[in-house]
């Protein structure tokens, strides 16, 4: 007879590996903190190996080191040296061990036969279970559902190893084929293989397998952390950008809703037309540049569309008409397809009419959460194709969003579109309900029969003033944006906006605040006073001033950065190409003007083009680096050199007026600098106006007629007849008011035309810089 009842197997273990482990333990300190959180007590077989590995255990989290005498107390202390064997089997585990280098290594081993015994245990419980038929079946199933959940994270406890490589690769595979599957535009194919790799890979439903495939698309950005000046190093200068100025931001979603009848498509249609077109949608100032617009459009019939193209005129040019494309059939499904339009036509502006009408294929309700999904879909490829999503949307019985909360939530920028009615007139408003790149704020429109379109009217908190019309608020708000548009990049406060416009300072920082609220202006800190706002359009420049070419001049202007320091960044000098700035070195001086003093007569000196001082080209100035002696600086800055000056003079006479020149020369007074002060520009040869000094670079931002706001250095000014002069002298004592020298006390030795030299009084020796009067006090 054949023997059909098999001898009973042993339940899975290796006490090798344990004996080997522990001895690792006791051998390195280091191994238990590779271990401790990924094995536990019960992976191991051998009750005294138990009792060792929780002895380490205790020692680890008390922060003590393990080691053979460690244990050895630890077991004393609590009554389990016997019962583990002492002496004798310490010193076996440690002799058996030969290095701990491969300890990693077991420990993974002894974690997976432990699970493999925790299997078999679970699959005789599940005999027992499956014969439990009084208890609900659901209640049975839930139960070994956490029994199971339990062995597999003790399997991914650890990040490394055998079993999380295979997840890993696993993983990969599964999102390759995701991927894979959303690039194919036939609907039916791609549900279909949804559905086999659904199957495949073990999931209980295509709607599991979504969710997942939405964690999956959330994991792809990677978490990293700053410091507060890192992240502001990385994105302080970024500002946000604009579609349509101070409505609808660039790399955004935004969800308009409301009632069926209020004009939502034909409001969507205008904003289309003025996209394509450009031009004022809103504000005076706030206009629009023309774009590439998508629109999809499966909410209503072609009919409908086409008309609504013609009544709001988008033929009325070529471009305008071209810059428009049109899909009539995509769903929420099909992102691969939506992909491929992004690619090809690469608009900046994609409205899709309706939300409802492009979900018809989700397998959710429109109350479910994860209904929402798609507009988080959405928020990602705004970024990474740098567009901005604009979702038609509709409102339930109660007047508020349709669905889920989540769509509020997901979208970056919500709006409500209602028809309203005051004593006068019947309008439509646009509420901004919710913004992550402006304040809230509320507009009036009106529907013009004539184009089927609606067009902007104000703020309805300016509902008073009568239609086609601004409020005075407006108009002021309107002038600034001009003028910081005309000036783009330079900041400017509130106060010089208002001289520069003659307008009231606190209208105007109140009107620029609203600006900014409404995101039309840009704010931030002031360079020279962190307390100070500044307000600008477009990007901020790196100081407060920018180069405004004189578009009037015909000669071409080129950036002179010859005059700046190395690292200062900063290229804001401007200057005539054609001009031909004389430099005069030291040696040609001296030369010269022993020549003409020493010599009673000579024609030949006074005629000679070689003698006189070199020309040199703008283009040469910056490539060579002139070197002035200081002995002779105040008379190469008192000495007068011409461009295509000859000397016909005879050369007593020539003699005469350099002796003048240098012997009588009277002290040089210095301009003190302050704001809203006038002085003469020498390299423009007119007088400017001073608006705001920049120490640290030893410039001055004045405004230069004809030529806008520019930054001029210190030692291009020069006092006129209405500028404040310094009364500094040679041996005032004074204090610095400005630098890293700043309040250190100190004596005038020399004045020149580059600055005030001093002496500190601590250190007894000559400061390595030059001070202008305004950095400076008198004690």
């Amino acid at each position: 007879m054949i023997n059909t009842f098999a001898p009973p197997t042993l339940p899975p273990s290796n006490v090798n590996v344990e004996i080997a482990l522990l001895g690792a333990i006791l051998l390195d300190s280091q191994v238990i903190c590779n271990v401790a959180d990924t094995l536990p007590i019960e992976a191991f077989t051998v009750q005294s190996h138990q009792k060792i590995y929780q002895a380490a255990i205790s020692l680890y989290k008390q922060q003590q080191r393990v080691d053979t005498l460690t244990v050895s107390n630890w077991l004393l202390d609590k009554k389990l040296y016997k019962e583990v064997g002492g002496s004798n089997t310490l010193a076996m585990l440690v002799e058996n061990c030969v290095s701990a280098a491969n300890a990693d290594h077991y420990a993974e081993m002894l974690v997976e036969k432990h699970i493999r015994r925790q299997l078999v245990s679970l699959s005789t419980e599940l005999d027992q279970k499956a014969h439990e038929t009084e208890k609900p079946l659901s209640w049975i199933l839930e139960n070994i559902e956490q029994k199971m959940l339990k062995l597999t994270q003790l399997r991914n406890a650890k990040g490394t190893g055998y079993w999380q490589k295979i997840d890993d690769i696993a993983f990969e595979r599964l999102c390759k084929e995701l991927e894979d599957i959303e690039e194919i535009e036939n609907a039916a194919q791609r549900d279909w293989l949804m559905r086999k790799l659904a199957k495949k890979w073990k999931f209980s439903s295509k709607k599991e397998l979504l969710d997942f495939h939405a964690k999956w698309l959330d994991s792809q950005s990677k978490t990293q952390l700053y410091t507060a000046r890192e992240y502001f190093a990385k994105y302080g200068n970024r500002e946000q950008d604009w579609v349509v100025p101070g409505l609808v931001p660039t790399e955004s979603v935004v969800v308009a809703y409301g009632d069926g009848g209020v004009g939502k498509t034909r409001f969507a249609f205008t904003l289309a037309k003025y996209a394509c077109s450009g031009g004022r949608f809103t504000y005076d100032g706030a206009e629009i540049e023309p774009m590439k617009v998508l629109l999809i459009e499966t909410d209503q019939g072609a009919r409908n569309t086409s008309k609504l193209l013609e009544m709001q005129d988008f033929f009325e040019d070529e471009l305008t008409s071209d810059r428009l494309s049109i899909c009539e059939e995509w769903t929420v499904g099909e992102f691969g397809k939506l992909k491929q339009m992004l690619k090809q036509n690469q608009p900046q502006l994609v409205i899709i009419d309706s939300l409802m009408s492009v979900s018809t294929s989700s397998i959710y309700s429109e109350n479910d959460t994860e209904y929402a999904r798609p507009i988080v879909r959405l928020r990602h490829l705004a970024q990474e194709f740098n567009c901005t999503f604009l979702l038609i949307h509709h409102c339930n019985s109660n007047g508020e969003i349709r669905g889920t909360r989540a769509i509020k939530f997901s979208c970056d920028e919500l709006w409500k579109l209602t028809r309203q009615r005051n004593e006068i007139e019947e309008f439509n408003a646009l509420t901004i309900e919710k913004s992550r790149s402006r304040g809230p704020g509320a507009y009036k429109f009106m529907y013009d029969d004539d184009t089927w379109g609606w067009k902007f009217t104000g703020r309805l908190e300016d509902g008073a003033i009568a239609h086609g019309t601004d409020s005075q608020s407006t108009n002021i708000m309107s002038r600034c944006i001009k003028y910081l548009k005309q000036h783009k990049g330079i900041p400017f406060e509130a106060q010089e906006l208002a001289e520069e416009l003659n307008l009231n300072r606190d209208t105007v920082r109140r009107d620029l605040k609203r600006g900014v609220n409404e995101g039309l202006v840009r704010v931030g800190r002031s360079l020279r006073d962190n307390r100070a706002l500044v307000y600008y359009c477009g990007a901020r420049v790196k100081t407060s001033t920018t180069d405004q070419p004189d578009q009037r001049s015909d000669q071409p202007l080129i950036i002179f950065n010859a005059l700046q320091g190395e690292d200062s960044g900063r290229c804001d000098q401007v200057i005539n190409e054609n001009l031909k700035i004389s430099i005069v070195k030291t040696e040609k001086i001296v030369d010269q003007f022993d020549q003409l003093i020493t010599s009673t007569s000579n024609p030949v000196i006074a005629t000679n083009k070689t003698d006189q001082p070199d020309l040199i080209t703008s283009d040469q100035l910056i490539t060579s680096e002139p070197k002035i002696d200081p002995t002779v600086d105040q008379l190469s800055h008192s000495l007068t050199v011409e461009v295509n000056h000859s000397l016909t003079s005879e050369s007593k006479n020539a003699e005469k007026t350099l002796s003048k020149q240098t012997h009588d020369q009277s002290p040089i007074v210095l301009p003190l600098i302050q704001e809203k002060a006038s002085y003469w520009s020498k390299m423009f040869n007119r007088e400017v106006k001073a608006f705001q000094t920049f120490d640290d670079f030893s410039e001055v931002s004045c405004q230069v007629p004809g030529r806008g706001r520019l930054s001029l250095p210190f030692t291009d000014l020069q006092c006129c007849e209405q500028s404040p002069k310094s009364d500094l002298i040679v041996g005032d004592k004074v204090v610095i008011l400005e630098g890293k020298n700043k309040e250190t006390f100190a004596t005038i030795t020399t004045i020149r035309s580059d600055g005030v030299w001093l002496k500190s009084d601590d250190r007894k020796k000559r400061l390595a810089r030059a001070y202008f009067p305004h950095q400076l006090r008198k004690v």
